[in-house]
C-alpha cells in the first residue's frame, strides 16, 4: 500500500561527501595526520582564504604606505641621515657615465660661471615631463633638446641633469614629498645589493630632500616608441582633442595601445625577458615596484641591456609572508603583461589554466601552493604524493646532482628534485601533450617560488636514449619504463644506463589490475624482473624501498655498495 509514496534517495552529492566522511579513518591510518591535515588545509581552508587575501593585500598596502606618508617617513630619514657613508659605498661599483662619455666638454663646463660658485655639483640642464632636456650645455647624446618655450614642467618631482666631479648625473628634487623621497632611498640601497640594473646615488641632502643619480646613458623606451610613431608623450596627447576629453584611465590604456602597436620594431623578446628577469630580481629582494611604465625604462647604449629607473612608488614588504608576498607580486606581473603583451603567469593564470586542464582530463595530479591543485593530490602512487610519501625520503642526496629523468611526465618529480638542490634535470618524453604540460609545470613553480629552475624536455622514446648524446649523469630515475616496452630491450637499456650514470631509480608497479599495453608489460613491470635485469646489466648493488603508504616500490641499482649508503 505504499507503492505510490515517492521515496526521497539522496543526491549523488550527498552520496559522495558520505563516502569521503567514511573514508576519513582509513585515510587518516594510510597517510598519516600531518599529511591528512595538510590536505585538509589545502583543500577546505584556502578556498575560502585565497579569494579575499588580493583584497585584504591592497588595505595592507594602503595602511603601509599612509603610515610611512605621516609616521615612518622621518623616522626613516633620520636612520639614513646617520648612515649617508654606507647609503653613498654602491656607487664605487655601480653604473657611471662620465661628462666625455656624452660628447661634452668638462674644461668648457666648469669654467661656466655656475661651476665657479658651485664646482661640486655643476648644472647642465632641466629635463621636463616628456624627459625632453632644457640644456645649458649644447647637446646631449640620447637625450632631445627643447627650447625655453616648447619646455613643459613637470608635474610632480622636479629633475635636472647635473656634473659631479666629472660624472653626469640626475638630480631629483622631492618637493616635500617626504614618504617617496625615503621609497627612492630604501629601493636604490637594496636593490643596488641585490644587483639589479639600476642608477647609483651619487648624492643626497636630506635637509632639500634631494636625491642625485647616476646618469644612464642610452635612449629611454618610451622616446624610442615615440620616434616609431607612437602617441605617447604627454605634449602629443595634450594637443590631440581627440584625447584630451578622455579620462585618466582611458588615456593610460591607449597610450599603451600605441606602444604596444610599434613595440616589435624596437625592442625583441630577448630584451622583453631581461626587464621581466630584473622585475624578478626587485620581487626577490622584496619590493613590489608599483610604476611600470615605457618611460621608466632606459635601453643602456652600450650593452643594450633594460635599467630601470623612478622608484618612488615602490615599496619594501620585509615583513610579510612568502605566499602572501607572492600575491602581491601579480599586480606588478599583470602592469607588465599589458605593457608588453606577455603572458607571464600569476595566480589567477595559472588557476584558469589548471582548470581548463583538469576538465580535458589531460593534467596528473599536482599541488603549486596557494591551494591551486587538480585532481587527487593524496593519492600516493603517482606526481606529488609519491615525490612527498617515498622519493623525497629515499633520494636524500639529489643536491648538486645532475638527473635525467625517463618518461618524463609533466615534470613534477623533476621539479621537486630541483627545488631540493639538484643541480640540472633532463626529462625524456616522446609526447607533445605531456611535454606541453611539464613546460606549464615548470613556468608555474617558478612563478610560485619566484626562481628558475635548471629543467629541460628532450623529445625522445626511452628506446633511442642510446643514440642521443646527453652526456653523463648522476642518477638516472625511471617512474616505470617497463610497463612501455616500446621496440627496444629492457636489459639493453638497462645496460646503457650504467656506463652514463651510477645510480639508477626505477619504480615498479605490479598491479594487474589495470590496463597494460600488452601482457609482458605485466611481467616486466614486477619487482623480481626489475631486480633480475638491474643486477644483471651494470647495477650489481640493489635495493628495494617499499611502503605501506605506497603500491608501487623502488628500486634503487648502483654500481658499488658505497654509493646506496652515501644516498
Amino acid at each position: 500500500m505504499f507503492s505510490d509514496v515517492p521515496i526521497n534517495k539522496p543526491s549523488p552529492k550527498i552520496i559522495l561527501s558520505l563516502r569521503k566522511i567514511a573514508g576519513m579513518p582509513v585515510a587518516l591510518i594510510r597517510y598519516g595526520f600531518p599529511r591528512c591535515l595538510h590536505v585538509g588545509y589545502i583543500c577546505f581552508v584556502l578556498p575560502v582564504v585565497m579569494p579575499v587575501l588580493p583584497i585584504c593585500l591592497r588595505l595592507y598596502t594602503w595602511i603601509k604606505r599612509m603610515g610611512l606618508k605621516y609616521y615612518f617617513a622621518e623616522k626613516k630619514i633620520r636612520y639614513w641621515r646617520q648612515n649617508k657613508e654606507t647609503l653613498l659605498s654602491l656607487a664605487d661599483k655601480g653604473y657611471k657615465t662620465k661628462v666625455q662619455q656624452l660628447g661634452l666638454d668638462w674644461e668648457k663646463v666648469t669654467s661656466s660661471e655656475n661651476a665657479r660658485r658651485q664646482i661640486h655639483k655643476v648644472a647642465l640642464g632641466e629635463i621636463d615631463q616628456d624627459g625632453f632636456l632644457l640644456s645649458k650645455v649644447g647637446a646631449i647624446s640620447n637625450v632631445p633638446i627643447v627650447s625655453k618655450k616648447q619646455f613643459l614642467a613637470r608635474k610632480r618631482f622636479g629633475l635636472r641633469v647635473v656634473a659631479i666631479d666629472g660624472y653626469v648625473c640626475i638630480e631629483k628634487h622631492y618637493k616635500g614629498n617626504k614618504s617617496s623621497f625615503v621609497n627612492e632611498i630604501e629601493a636604490h640601497y637594496h636593490l643596488g645589493r641585490a644587483g639589479c640594473n639600476i642608477p647609483v646615488i651619487m648624492d643626497v641632502d636630506f635637509d632639500n630632500l634631494t636625491l642625485t643619480f647616476s646618469y644612464i646613458s642610452g635612449p629611454v623606451l618610451r622616446e624610442e616608441l615615440a620616434g616609431r610613431g607612437a602617441v605617447v608623450r604627454d605634449r602629443d596627447i595634450e594637443e590631440n582633442p581627440e584625447l584630451t576629453r578622455f579620462g585618466k584611465r582611458k588615456r593610460a590604456l591607449n597610450r599603451t595601445a600605441e606602444c604596444r602597436r610599434v613595440l616589435s620594431e624596437v625592442v625583441d623578446s630577448q630584451f622583453i625577458d631581461h626587464v621581466f628577469a630584473e622585475l624578478n630580481k626587485m620581487h626577490e629582494a622584496r619590493f613590489i615596484w608599483n610604476d611600470i611604465k615605457y618611460g621608466n625604462i632606459i635601453i643602456e647604449e652600450r650593452s643594450g641591456k633594460p635599467f630601470l629607473i623612478d622608484f618612488d612608488w615602490a615599496l619594501r614588504f620585509e615583513g610579510l609572508g612568502k605566499n602572501a608576498f607572492r600575491i602581491l607580486c601579480d599586480r606588478d606581473i599583470e602592469k607588465f603583461n599589458a605593457c608588453f603583451g606577455t603572458e607571464k603567469l600569476t595566480y589567477k593564470r595559472v588557476k584558469s589554466e589548471l582548470e581548463h586542464r583538469t576538465n580535458n582530463k589531460t593534467f596528473a595530479p599536482v599541488y603549486f601552493g596557494f591551494g591551486l591543485r587538480n585532481s587527487n593530490i593524496r593519492n600516493t602512487n603517482n606526481e606529488c604524493g609519491r615525490w612527498q610519501s617515498v622519493l623525497r625520503n629515499n633520494l636524500l642526496s639529489v643536491s648538486g646532482k645532475r638527473i635525467l629523468d625517463l618518461e618524463c611526465t609533466n615534470a613534477v618529480d623533476a621539479i621537486q628534485m630541483l627545488r631540493s638542490g639538484a643541480q640540472e634535470v633532463v626529462g625524456i618524453s616522446c609526447e607533445p601533450g605531456e611535454i606541453s604540460q611539464g613546460n606549464f609545470v615548470k613556468s608555474a613553480f617558478e612563478w610560485a617560488e619566484n626562481r628558475q629552475y635548471a629543467f629541460k624536455y628532450v623529445q625522445a622514446n626511452t628506446d633511442e636514449l642510446s643514440e642521443i648524446n646527453l652526456g653523463s649523469f648522476d642518477i638516472v630515475m625511471a617512474p616505470c619504463p617497463t610497463e612501455h616496452p616500446g621496440n627496444g630491450s629492457f636489459d639493453n637499456l638497462v645496460k646503457h644506463i650504467s656506463t652514463i650514470a651510477p645510480t639508477f631509480v626505477l619504480q615498479c608497479n605490479p598491479a594487474t589490475n589495470i590496463n597494460r599495453r600488452e601482457q609482458l608489460a605485466c611481467e616486466k613491470a614486477a619487482v623480481e624482473y626489475a631486480l633480475n635485469a638491474l643486477s644483471s646489466n651494470g647495477f650489481p648493488v640493489t635495493q628495494v624501498v617499499a611502503s605501506y603508504k605506497n603500491s608501487r616500490p623502488l628500486i634503487i641499482g648502483t654500481i658499488e655498495r658505497r654509493i646506496l649508503y652515501d644516498m
